[in-house]
């Protein structure tokens, strides 16, 4: 009797015990099933919201297709001016000495020319167009110039011809010099369609290029050598300079020589000779600029080629003077050094006349002095981006520059160089015999008062 209660005492504890388990089972299943459920219905939701989500952006399409429909020609249009992606007009400062603003450019200002006359100015964007710009149009509200589209390419770098009758330009894409000729039609000219096209270069990038005024040739400078062409696309000669990378050649206004700088502190300058009879000849080393102590960025020459302006990144500038005799082993001769004022991406430029050097530091320019390299100027963040071009007209009353990205191309008074000019002829006044110069100088203080 006692082992048969035995028995069912423990028979009743195992079925407690499965009890419990098949409880705490259970428990666990509906657990399972109710997360299930709940899973499965935020799925379904999240389904049900891409499927609305794709029904409104059907219908949106569907209903912009019918507005579209229903818009008038001129909608359209304006549609497609507010998605064309342009850059947004740049406005820069003014300043008393800006003469003009010459804008039209949508895109970075790589080169600009004057004609020997210094009635037109030439540029050249990555817009891929070329502008000519009529400076009789300087003071009237409206500036005035001609365009060409360059397809499928644009010009890095563009010089006027001697007689102004074409403009060269080295082209991107085609990695090629090629000519477009300058037409005149109803009055104005116009840069027409590319006449010579010139074999390309090499596989190097063209930091620098420029033409003779003789017109017997024309230069273009990589990083490792400068090549001569005759003005049909002939190779004349290529002179490795040896102070590689270069940074910089230009080419004399007297039509002689070639300077070139590069990671070395000094500059050399090469002449390139032809025979009386106008054949080429040869180009030899004439001369060397010394006294920098860092690599020169930027060189310049005067109208007459006898003095040369230098700006290094030692943090001087030195005006030069050329004209000696350098078959005789005689070397250029220092006039004057002065202190570029800040560091940054710099480009120097004489003025034709020697009186006044520009000298430009990212957004800003200066003026200096030539025979004092004292600073008369100073225009400080006048262009909206790193200046790309700084040149002079060739009468050298006015400065230009233009701004990268900015797309400006910003006409100055060369009010310093007439202060030089007057301060000279105030000096030589009391000597003068003739009423002619006094006259010269009455003119001079109307002009700059």
């Amino acid at each position: 009797m006692a082992s048969s209660m035995d028995v069912l005492q423990w028979l009743d504890a195992l079925s407690a015990g499965q009890s419990a388990v098949l409880v705490a089972v259970g428990a666990g299943l509906l657990g399972l099933i109710v997360a299930f459920c709940l899973s499965g219905r935020g799925s379904s939701g999240e389904r049900q919201k891409e499927e609305e989500t794709r029904t409104a952006e059907v219908e949106n399409v569907s209903s912009a297709e019918e507005g579209d429909e229903k818009k008038t020609e001129p909608q359209k249009k304006q549609w497609k001016v507010k998605n064309t992606g342009k850059p947004k007009k740049t406005v820069l400062p003014s300043h008393p000495l800006l003469a003009a603003d010459f804008k039209g450019h949508t895109g970075a200002v790589l080169s600009l020319d004057f004609d020997s006359t210094g009635k037109y100015l030439v540029s050249c964007s990555e817009d891929r167009t070329i502008r000519l710009w009529y400076m009789k149009t300087l003071e009237e509200k409206e500036h005035k110039y001609s365009r060409k589209n360059v397809e499928l390419d644009h010009a890095t770098h563009i010089k006027f011809s001697p007689d102004g009758t074409a403009v060269l330009t080295f082209l991107s894409v085609a990695n090629a010099l090629q000519v477009f000729k300058i037409a005149k039609q109803k009055g104005s000219l116009t840069v027409s369609e590319p006449t010579i096209d010139f074999p390309k270069v090499d596989s190097s990038t063209v930091i620098s290029m420029g033409i003779a005024s003789t017109g017997k040739f024309v230069m273009t400078c990589t990083s490792t050598a400068f090549t001569i062409w005759t003005l049909r696309g002939e190779v004349l000669a290529t002179v490795e300079t040896k102070q590689t990378p270069n940074s910089c050649a230009i080419v004399s206004p007297c039509g002689k020589f070639i300077a070139c700088s590069g990671f070395t502190p000094d500059v050399k300058i090469w002449e390139v000779e032809f025979s009386k009879g106008g054949d080429f000849h040869q180009v030899s080393r004439a001369m060397e600029l010394k006294g920098h102590s860092a690599a020169v960025v930027s060189l310049s020459f005067n109208g007459d080629s006898q003095r040369m302006a230098t700006a290094s990144k030692d943090g001087t500038w030195k005006f030069w003077n050329t004209d000696v005799r350098y078959r005789l082993s005689e070397d250029p001769k220092l006039l004057t050094t002065g202190e570029i004022p800040e560091t940054g991406s710099t480009a120097v430029a004489v003025a034709p006349d020697s009186r006044v050097v520009a000298i430009s530091v990212d957004t800003s320019l200066f003026i200096f002095s030539s025979s004092s390299g004292d600073m008369m100027e100073k225009l400080v963040d006048v262009h909206g981006d790193v200046v790309s071009c700084l040149c002079w007209d060739p009468t050298s009353q006015y400065l230009v520059s233009a701004g990268d990205s900015d797309r400006h191309i910003r006409v100055w008074h060369n009010h310093s160089g007439r202060r030089v000019h007057l301060s000279e002829m105030k000096a030589e006044l009391p000597k003068a015999n003739s009423d002619a110069m006094k006259v010269d100088y009455i003119y001079l203080l109307k002009r700059l008062f």
